[in-house]
């Protein structure tokens, strides 16, 4: 039932509307465990809910996959999706649904594209290589547009310098973006949350922190020069067949013979290691208390049952290889690390690992960032505001690649919009001139439908920026008609956080494009799925969508 689908997405609107904006609302919830969760981020919120109804939970499935690839967005998404739902109710009968299928299908596929192309030639480009001081202010003002409605104004502006340090600027394009792309991908591990006094007390370290569950084994710290070696299996392993040896633990000789094997086995690694002057063995396994004696009576520390992930991603910053089976004769060059420094240190009261690699061929690796925050759960919502800040850096990043070879390397360069609703409201202006060249009715009814629905989440930001009055409408409607004056002279205008109309990039407030047009697609096939779907059968334990 229709009806039935339009009442579940305005009950999801309703959870999150007064918390759209930089001056949203915090919203309340209680679980079905007891527990009390207060959260402005409408991910979070919808992941807590308990949702019985199957439309309810098709939604929140597809804002859920949708921030995890964009990070940010669930409250367009279901302001957008909600407008829509209710003024297809208003222009559509039930009869009329496969009029309207047509009319979406034909959006995506050739009206979405034209709708690209118009916000791309309003977009702010700027490129790293030709104008830095440029591409930085839009890394700062996408940061500032993520954090605004979490923090207040002098907060942001301290986390943005802290997440600003941990990026190096003057490399080349090609290493910059894998940069992001590397804290991005494992934020989990280039970050450590503390209690702290502040929020803006967060700083950086310049190194990586092994944190997570792990074994070490050393007196002294190791600092000037550290060669070391990675192990992702263990020294003691399996038999080789070169050996030719079958062991058979069944009677006392078997069992010598093993432990012989063993032995050797040992000696001959750190006879390796001794020759190519490793002192530190980093293992993803546990090593054996007879084979860390000694390890130690040759002075070589050891880390092990280190979490596979931070072997991984320190394979990944030096370059080289970790080492999976037992070496024959010596360590490859690939498979020698090298480090500045290794030492233990205490941070939150946990004791941690700091390691500083050095060498040629190191991957841009960013500093490890320390999130400080009055109390666990601020310290989380703080990781997931500043998670959802570096993705939407890494979404407004593309690389743009020669089209010659005499034109020279690839340049990468941030392509963002104007915050403050100005996509909606450029987008909602697009599609309402675009509806009136067209005779086609179902063409025609579909834009103005988006046309609507854009300028209803418009008015919803609006709303909550602006003190409530009898004129808040009148007054929104002067407004749209000066944001629409504007656009013809190529000006397009957004709501500040006091409600007043202002070119947004110069406010220093700047959205990836590629989110936004990721989270309208998106929009668009959900609304499919819910348009085409007859009915929907429930079972004990899931439920069957016709």
């Amino acid at each position: 039932d229709f009806s039935k689908s339009l009442q579940v997405s305005k009950s999801l609107e309703s959870l999150v509307s007064r918390g759209f904006g930089p001056q949203g609302l915090q919203t309340l919830l209680a679980t079905s465990t007891g527990q009390v969760l207060i959260s402005n981020n409408g991910a979070t919120i919808f992941n807590a809910l308990n949702i019985g109804h199957p439309v309810g939970r098709l939604i929140v499935k597809a804002i859920d996959k949708m921030t995890q690839y964009t990070g940010d967005g669930s409250k367009i998404f279901i302001l957008t999706l909600s407008q829509i739902l209710q003024h297809i109710d208003y222009r559509y009968t039930e009869n009329e649904r496969g009029q309207l299928l047509r009319a979406i299908s034909h959006f995506t596929q050739h009206i979405f594209p034209l709708l690209q192309q118009h916000a791309l030639k309003c977009s702010k480009t700027c490129n790293l290589d030709s104008d830095k001081e440029a591409f930085c202010d839009s890394f700062k003002s996408v940061l500032r547009s993520v954090m605004s409605p979490h923090y207040p104004a002098r907060t942001v502006e301290c986390l943005i310098s802290t997440v600003l340090s941990t990026f190096n600027f003057d490399l080349p394009s090609h290493l910059f973006l894998e940069q992001v792309s590397i804290i991005t991908q494992n934020f989990n591990l280039f970050t450590i949350k503390t209690i702290g006094p502040s929020v803006s007390d967060s700083t950086t370290l310049d190194s990586f922190i092994i944190q997570r569950d792990f074994g070490i084994y050393f007196d002294t710290y190791l600092s000037n020069h550290v060669r070391f070696v990675i192990l992702t299996s263990a020294i003691e392993g399996q038999i080789n067949s070169e050996d030719q040896e079958s062991i058979h633990l069944s009677t006392n000789n078997s069992l010598r013979k093993f432990m012989e094997y063993q032995r050797r086995r040992i000696e001959k690694f750190v006879q390796i290691c001794t020759n190519q002057k490793i002192n530190l063995i980093i293992s993803s396994t546990g090593i054996t208390k007879y084979s860390l004696q000694v390890f130690h009576s040759n002075k070589i520390s050891v880390i092990h049952y280190v979490e596979e992930e931070d072997a991984e991603i320190l394979s990944q910053m030096c370059r080289k290889n970790v080492i999976s089976e037992f070496p024959r004769d010596e360590f490859s060059v690939k498979e020698i690390f090298l480090a500045s420094s290794c030492v233990r240190v205490i941070i939150n009261g946990k004791p941690c690992v700091q390691v500083t690699p050095c060498g040629e061929g190191l991957a841009p690796y960013t500093k490890t960032l320390v999130l400080t925050a009055p109390t666990e759960g601020l310290c989380r919502q703080l990781y997931t505001v500043l998670h959802k800040a570096i993705k939407s850096l890494y979404l407004s990043i593309n690389l743009v690649h020669p089209r010659t070879q005499i034109l020279g390397k690839s340049s990468c360069e941030s392509v963002t919009m104007p915050g403050g609703s100005t996509f909606e409201l450029m987008c909602s202006n697009f599609l309402f001139k675009w509806s009136k060249k067209k005779t086609k009715c179902e063409e025609s009814q579909m834009a103005e439908i988006l046309a609507d629905a854009f300028l209803g989440v418009a008015r919803t930001l609006h709303r909550n920026v602006t003190e409530t009055t009898q004129n808040q409408t009148r007054d929104f409607l002067l407004k749209l008609s000066t944001i629409r004056e504007a656009s013809i002279g190529d000006q397009f205008l957004g709501f500040d956080r006091r409600g007043t109309l202002q070119e947004m990039d110069k406010e220093g407030i700047l959205e990836p494009c590629s989110v936004k047009f990721h989270v309208v697609s998106c929009v668009m096939e959900l609304l499919y799925t819910i348009m085409k779907t007859d009915g929907m059968i429930g079972t004990k334990n899931k439920v069957t969508v016709s």
